[in-house]
């Protein structure tokens, strides 16, 4: 007996929302259940209901569970409101020699928008692996004795890289984790234990969380740009001792990936459904340039329809930010959100406020800064963010960007077994010298 969602839950949601199921089998009745908790019953065909998601916009579990006539669970089937939810999707499958230990990985995928890849590579707790054509690389010898990770990354264009991470060894034997959920953490100094000494560290209702590895590569910067560029280059570091060059100077670290989410979504249409989509830019690091000539020089193409169309939109500054924080956790990785606004501004079309969207960015476990190229004007929406950084002289602009530098650098991403509503993981008592990163700037 099967059972499956038939509805899509993309795009941010709160409130009532209606819940269709396809149901394969002699079921007498579904029970749907929110984050554990009881949400409605179907006693038979059509499968339809509405479930309440509450007036907060956070991340949900939802769980649809198959029953007899006895009440014993045939089938269970369970999905995920405001988390990422991917178009492509990539999976690892593990060749498994006699004696349980795989001997190879296949990297497999499925892509809705019919593209190919551009480029693949996989790593084995860390290291490169070589990959053929075929998307198939052989592993190293290892044991099960511990737990290994394989990362495999996909690239079908500038604006669409896909990652998937997965563990087996260890407890799992030769088993592969189905999901692995990562937590960052800021360390306040020296480095972070192996993987294997942080039992304990981590907890979800009080049980420890299986620590499978550390990730520690670049980080990811997402922008919202509400100012001008032309407003931003006048502006942004203007005032005080000029530096040098600020095209090379000013930057993150250098592997780290700088994009851009525009506030005003395109409308598109197909399938009898409208959806607004935010655009997200390619992907900037140092090579092309420090954070301030990124700001006012690069994701051009983000502004273009907004400025050259006949009839000026209303940004959603709230909703794009919290489209930022969403594609901020989509992979494993350092993680931030910049929002940067004139400090004027006043006009914002988006469906959630501010501090519903700050506290969104706070259950995402991912930090938001706010950037001001003036004083936050008397009534202006730049209040409703909390503090913020003013940068229009040389040394607020340097201090800003050295603590956004600092904040990325200090973050280490713990990935634990399972899949875990990222509001729902803890530090536990054994936990040394770190904090869970939070929505807001530290």
């Amino acid at each position: 007996m099967t059972i499956s969602f038939l509805t899509l839950f993309f795009g941010l949601i709160t409130g009532s929302f209606p819940v269709e199921l396809a149901v394969n089998g002699p079921a007498a009745v579904v029970e749907l259940t929110v984050d554990d908790r009881a949400s409605a019953r179907l006693p038979g065909p059509p499968w339809k209901a509405e479930i309440d998601f509450g007036r907060e916009l956070e991340p949900h579990r939802i769980v649809a569970r198959a029953l007899d006539a006895e009440g014993k669970e045939l089938s269970r089937t369970e999905e995920w409101a405001n988390l990422p939810h991917r178009l492509t999707k990539v999976e690892i499958l593990l060749d498994t020699a006699k004696g349980g230990v795989p001997r190879a990985a296949t990297i497999v995928w499925t892509n809705l928008h019919g593209e190919r890849p551009e480029s693949m590579a996989m790593t084995f707790d860390g290291a490169p692996l070589k990959v053929d054509e075929r998307g198939r690389a052989e592993l190293p010898a290892h044991d099960l004795k511990t737990i290994h990770v394989i990362n495999a990354e996909v690239k079908f264009s500038a604006l669409r890289t896909v990652r998937r991470d997965v563990a087996y060894g260890g407890e799992y034997g030769s088993e592969v984790s189905t999901e692995l959920t990562g937590v960052p953490l800021r360390v306040r100094s020296g480095k972070l234990p192996p993987p294997d000494q942080l039992t304990g560290w981590l907890t979800q209702g009080g049980r420890p969380l299986a620590v499978a590895a550390v990730e520690e590569g670049p980080a990811q910067l997402f922008v919202v740009r509400v100012a001008p560029t032309g407003e931003i280059a006048t502006k942004m570091g203007n005032r005080g001792l000029k530096v040098r060059s600020d095209r090379y100077k000013l930057q993150l670290g250098r592997d780290d990936e700088v994009r851009f989410v525009q506030p005003v979504p395109q409308r598109v249409e197909g399938s009898g459904t409208r959806s607004d989509l935010f655009d997200i830019s390619p992907v900037y690091t140092a090579r092309d340039g420090g954070l301030p000539y990124t700001l006012r020089s690069l994701g051009r193409l983000l502004v273009a329809p907004w400025v050259l169309t006949d009839t000026p939109r209303v940004p959603r500054i709230a909703d794009a930010v919290a489209v930022a924080g969403l594609e901020a956790m989509t992979e494993n990785r350092r993680r931030a959100v910049l929002l940067v606004l004139s400090g004027n501004e006043t006009q914002d079309a988006s469906g959630y406020g501010a501090e519903t969207v700050r506290r969104f960015l706070a259950s995402l476990r991912v930090p938001l800064y706010v950037w001001t190229l003036d004083p936050p004007a008397a009534g202006s929406l730049a209040g409703a963010w909390g503090p913020s950084s003013q940068v229009q002289s040389t040394g607020d602009l340097a201090a800003a960007v050295a603590a956004l530098r600092r904040d990325l650098d200090a973050q280490r991403i713990v990935m634990v077994d399972g899949r875990h509503l990222p509001q729902s993981i803890q530090l536990g008592p054994a936990a040394r010298n770190v904090e869970l990163v939070s929505g807001g700037a530290p």
